[in-house]
């Protein structure tokens, strides 16, 4: 259940990506999280916004109206 709570915890989140792939890895809370955009083109320096998860990934819209600015910004070095 730990994990689930962790997953829970991302939705909302942004970042930005870091390629122009469907998928990819993302460190959140120190742990890294599969992802897959299943809505829009993800394009390299993209903001993606996780907007649910499954068992095994998080799934992410690609959001440019988002900032790094916002309080949900994840820092992706």
């Amino acid at each position: 259940m730990s994990g689930e709570y962790q997953m829970r915890k991302t939705i909302g989140k942004c970042f930005r990506s870091q390629t122009d792939n469907f998928n990819g890895v993302i460190r959140i809370y120190g742990s890294p999280y599969m992802y897959r955009v299943i809505n829009g083109i993800p394009e390299k320096g993209a903001m993606l916004e996780v907007v649910d998860f499954s068992s095994t990934e998080l799934f992410v819209t690609v959001n440019n109206y988002l900032f790094e600015s916002d309080v949900n910004y994840i820092d992706n070095p």
